[in-house]
């Protein structure tokens, strides 16, 4: 059961950090144009809004170039399914504009937060060219960058 309460304890963290990075993107864009035009959404996030039991999702737009981050939490405690460290979260980042819907086209890098020593990452994984990382602002840049 200590178990069980420290993986929710740091899958909220885990939650929370994920938006802490969103948010610092957007935030570090925002700041270089002379009108904020990148949008976050939720606008503000709390560790209640963490659930579970199913999908929680971040979105960011910029003038309909979207950015939807989509994570939940793994079945059993830890799994190793997916990815070749142990994760606790999994989830995708998905990119698409317009244009790449009506090509029914929409560009996806997996993600997975991973318990290390003393803390937990998240990581990306392309499962089409096998490239891995850390999920970062620079991350989110390349992702969005793509669409323009």
């Amino acid at each position: 059961m200590e178990e069980t309460a420290a993986v929710e304890r740091l899958r909220i963290k885990g939650a929370a950090e994920l938006y802490s990075i969103c948010e610092g993107f957007v935030k570090a864009l925002n700041s270089k144009l002379v009108s904020p035009a990148i949008v976050i959404d939720p606008s503000e996030y709390y560790s209640r809004n963490f659930t579970d039991t199913g999908p929680n999702i971040f979105q960011i737009n910029l003038r309909g170039r979207l950015l939807q981050i989509e994570f939940t939490a793994t079945d059993e405690l830890y799994s190793t399914d997916d990815f070749r460290r142990s994760y606790i979260l999994q989830g995708a980042v998905r990119s698409f504009n317009q244009e790449l819907l009506s090509q029914n086209v929409v560009d996806e890098q997996s993600i997975y937060y991973c318990p290390e020593t003393d803390s937990a990452r998240w990581y990306y994984f392309d499962c089409r060219t096998y490239r891995t990382g850390r999920v970062t602002s620079d991350f989110l840049a390349a992702e969005l960058e793509r669409l323009l």
